[in-house]
């Protein structure tokens, strides 16, 4: 088989020695590669396998057998963000989970929100003090959710003008 780009590529799948060598090879490389992400070690050994035995099943979906290595760490890095997604959607909050302690000085955010106008205000105080969603405040002003985060990243850049800062910094509260 021929790529768009020229080069010839075979389309046949790894035979299980060519798996097993390339498994031999790539193994302790997936395992490096998954702890430099910051895996723990008993786990980045479990997701390898895991990776490795993907690999093995969907080998045919393989399109250049020289990238083995690759693809199967590629598997490796899918299987670590599902992992953690999973863990954070199954994490237990604790008893302070929900309790806001607002760490900021009520005389500094009244400096800031004299720089906005009553719309402005009103939009920064549902948003970031009441803690409402775009796509709940848009139905109140009759725009779309993607309107209203817009309207709120314009608000902050106009405020960091109108301060005389730069980025993302905000004022340290007192």
């Amino acid at each position: 088989m021929v790529t768009a780009n020229g080069i010839e590529q075979t389309a046949e799948v790894l035979t299980e020695q060519q798996y097993e060598k390339a498994y031999r090879l790539g193994y302790p490389r997936t395992v490096r590669f998954l702890l430099s992400t910051g895996v723990r070690s008993d786990l980045a050994e479990e997701i390898a396998q895991a990776a490795w035995a993907r690999g093995w099943e969907c080998r045919a979906q393989l399109k250049s057998q020289g990238a083995v290595g690759v693809w199967v760490n590629t598997i490796a890095k899918n299987l670590v963000r599902v992992d953690y997604r999973r863990k954070k959607a199954t994490e237990e909050l604790s008893e302070n989970s929900a309790v806001i302690q607002p760490d900021y000085d009520a005389s500094a955010v009244g400096e800031i929100l004299s720089f906005c106008s009553p719309v402005d205000r009103e939009l920064l105080k549902q948003h970031y003090l009441e803690g409402w969603s775009s796509n709940e405040i848009a139905p109140r002003l009759g725009i779309s959710p993607v309107s209203v985060r817009v309207r709120l990243l314009r608000i902050k850049q106009s405020l960091r003008t109108a301060m005389g800062l730069r980025g993302n910094a905000m004022p340290e509260a007192a």
